[in-house]
């Protein structure tokens, strides 16, 4: 079984669990998974997860992202995005009559922020957008969110380019119709594009068509990214074969059973390999004694 991960730069047009079913066909695998869903009309960085890799969903998920695209003032839209039809008639607007600056840097910092109605996100085990298709209210409670960075340029009387660096769960879509609301004129989100999450950038994705054609090659897996050689941000720890019985029974493993450790910038979590190379789990420092309890075990190949 392939066990890693593979950026993917998702097109327009395409929804985030179609770009993983798509990726489970060509590498014939039943096991793979997106971290963070794009939407349909949103393009750029999407992870996707294959084999145990989709164990790291937790790790993956709470990462920052840098997201551009365009936001249109004038009105506001049902959905938040051009895809919506509009809540009222459009009113006259002029960005470059706006203090800009004032206006994106109330969105800077740590904010409440509200998910768009029409989202996948979950309310008694259902997507939003469930109700919001049947016109019922519910009552979601906003969420903390923080936009470490968001700039703006105007393109041109009612259009606004823009970069924001946001903390995992921020919504763009709310911040383009949030922005118009602050603004008195309404916004939508025009065009998204996914550019970071984490350390992967767009520039190392590569789009579905480019994998179909190393897939017909027997070339697909130069585009998959080993388990061995993910979560980078965590010191790596080579064991000995008593450190692997115990970690691989999910038993706390002892500091005299670690061979050699190679620091890395977060001490948050380690990564357990063994002497031949295999990741075998990420495991945590125990508090009061030198000693790391496993928090997540990498089962062998069956």
């Amino acid at each position: 079984m392939i066990h890693g991960l593979i950026a993917i730069h998702k097109e327009k047009g395409i929804s985030s669990h179609d770009a993983v079913a798509r990726v489970r066909r060509l590498f014939h695998t039943k096991k793979a998974g997106h971290f963070g869903t794009l939407d349909p009309n949103a393009t750029g960085l999407l992870l996707i997860a294959l084999g145990q890799a989709t164990r790291f969903f937790d790790f993956y998920v709470k990462q920052d992202k840098l997201y551009s695209g365009l936001i249109r003032f004038g009105y506001a839209t049902r959905t938040y995005d051009a895809e919506g039809a509009p809540t009222g008639p459009k009113q006259p607007v002029d960005l470059a009559a706006l203090d800009l600056e004032s206006l994106l840097a109330g969105f800077r910092g740590t904010l409440l922020q509200m998910p768009p109605a029409f989202s996948a996100k979950k309310f008694k085990g259902k997507p939003l957008y469930t109700y919001a298709r049947r016109q019922e209210a519910v009552s979601v409670a906003a969420v903390e969110v923080r936009i470490h960075e968001l700039r703006g340029r105007v393109v041109d009387h009612e259009t606004l380019e823009f970069r924001a660096l946001t903390s995992s769960g921020t919504y763009i879509r709310s911040l383009a119709h949030d922005l118009g609301q602050k603004a008195g004129c309404g916004a939508f989100l025009l065009e998204l594009k996914r550019e970071r999450i984490g350390a992967f950038t767009l520039e190392q994705a590569v789009t579905l068509d480019d994998v179909a054609a190393l897939a017909a090659e027997g070339k697909a897996l130069q585009k998959v990214i080993p388990i061995e050689m993910l979560l980078e941000e965590y010191p790596k720890m080579i064991v000995n074969q008593v450190g692997r019985r115990c970690v691989t029974n999910g038993m706390a493993l002892k500091a005299a059973d670690v061979l050699k450790i190679f620091p890395a910038a977060s001490n948050d979590y380690f990564r357990i390999f063994d002497d031949e190379g295999k990741l075998l789990a990420i495991a945590e420092k125990e508090a009061h004694n030198m000693s790391f309890k496993p928090y997540l075990v990498i089962p062998a190949d069956e």
